[in-house]
């Protein structure tokens, strides 16, 4: 069976700008007995990559990251109309507006928690834990000037801040690309 499992498996990416994250989850049937063979082999294929900050700040990288192509494909297959698309980039960038409003009241009641938890540390002279959660705070306020200098490129339409809507859009000229081609075809 593992023989299958090698021939099976797609070459790695090492230029990969942002590792995918895949969630596995492994269900157990209550008759099965769990065998140290199995658990042996499902750590050796066990693969974690941890980057990034694990903080929320994350999300908007993965959503500028995200490849919109196939999806302003399809929407060209279905829809061609140019009103259309201007909509849907609309929708996009709406949404990372909405996405950089919810972070950020994430990052303030973080701050907030943050700076109360400080001042109890101060009052119980735990000054160790109290730089620590400076330390955070610091993180947090540096996050959200992040998220501000993001927002105002985004308002200036910077490139950087873009890729999403132009890979949209890329996607959107190559389905009306494959609808033309195929009208000039079948005439």
């Amino acid at each position: 069976m593992a023989l299958f499992n090698w021939f099976g498996k797609k070459p790695e990416e090492k230029d990969q700008l942002i590792p995918e994250v895949v969630e596995a989850t492994h269900e157990q049937s209550s008759n099965e007995p769990d065998s140290p063979q199995q658990n042996d082999e499902e750590k050796k294929n066990l693969i974690t990559i941890t980057w990034g900050t694990g903080m929320p700040i994350d999300v908007v990288y993965n959503f500028i990251h995200k490849n919109f192509e196939e999806e302003g494909y399809q929407d060209a297959l279905v829809n061609s109309d140019v009103t259309y698309r201007d909509a849907k980039i609309t929708i996009i960038r709406t949404d990372l507006q909405m996405l950089f409003k919810r972070i950020a009241l994430r990052y303030h009641k973080d701050i907030r928690e943050a700076e109360a938890q400080i001042e109890n540390a101060k009052k119980a002279y735990a000054f160790t834990s109290a730089s620590s959660l400076e330390v955070c705070c610091e993180t947090y306020k540096e996050h959200l000037n992040e998220i501000k200098e993001m927002q105002d490129l985004l308002e200036a339409n910077d490139p950087k801040m873009t890729t999403m809507i132009e890979s949209y859009r890329r996607g959107f000229l190559k389905g009306i690309a494959a609808v033309t081609e195929n009208f000039i075809n079948n005439k």
